[in-house]
């Protein structure tokens, strides 16, 4: 075979086998492409499944349930972030408050209180805690300003008229104490906080007597009172013996 032919000839096979091979790649990369479109429909898919089985939680009953676990700043910052989405959302705001409260930080949480106060006027758990929050640094006035608000709101809300005597009996207005205590419980004979306060604002009082009545009625309807309430009443005044 003469020498131009052959080398055409050759030239002419290694065309043919790079081709081969080119088209042969081609080939894998088109199906690669193809096998990464389905395997990205398929996930698509999934996740679309995913995202109508799952349940969307709640933030406010998150926030609730972590402030009764005592993961107050887990509270805080699950409040913070559903806050930023939802400005606008006056329980978030509200719960927000009371995770700062009981994360210590009483200043920061009463501008919550303002902003849900601000988004909804009936909001009384906003009120209510506002109220108990100024009262623990002893703005006793402020703190039944705010009580009113929530018995505007509501006037059978029980644990208004139990703090609200709590303020009085701060500022050793016992009598005024006692009959908010009182109205309290007949909104809500079961009121644990009443009784406790009621029974040591009786005890102020001496008038220890009438504090192991309040202790017997709490009993009789299967309220628990604090121990150390009941230890301070028995120094001074021994248990009575009732009369069957």
């Amino acid at each position: 075979m003469p020498g131009k032919i052959k080398a055409l000839w050759y030239f002419c096979i290694v065309i043919i086998v790079v081709g081969f091979i080119m088209l042969a790649a081609k080939g894998k990369m088109e199906e690669a492409r193809e096998h990464s479109e389905s395997a990205s429909k398929v996930a698509t898919e999934k996740q679309k499944e995913i995202d109508k089985k799952t349940v969307k939680i709640d933030p406010v009953k998150l926030v609730r349930e972590l402030n009764a676990l005592g993961k107050y700043q887990e509270a805080v910052e699950i409040a913070r972030k559903a806050g930023e989405r939802n400005p606008d959302h006056a329980q978030i705001q509200t719960w927000w408050g009371i995770s700062l409260v009981k994360s210590d930080k009483r200043a920061e949480a009463i501008k919550h209180f303002i902003l849900a106060a601000k988004k909804d006027p009936t909001d009384e758990k906003a009120h209510l805690y506002w109220g108990l929050t100024l009262a623990m640094d002893k703005k006793f006035d402020d703190a039944i300003g705010h009580y009113r608000i929530v018995l505007e709101i509501n006037p059978e809300h029980s644990n208004a008229y139990a703090y609200w005597g709590a303020s009085l009996s701060a500022m050793e207005r016992l009598s005024e104490a006692v009959s908010k205590l009182e109205e309290s419980l007949v909104l809500n004979r079961f009121n644990s906080q009443a009784y406790d306060i009621l029974i040591d604002v009786l005890y102020k009082q001496k008038n220890y007597e009438r504090a192991w009545d309040i202790v017997h009625k709490a009993r009789s309807g299967n309220v628990s009172i604090q121990q150390n309430s009941l230890d301070r009443l028995s120094k001074v005044f021994p248990e009575p013996v009732r009369k069957k």
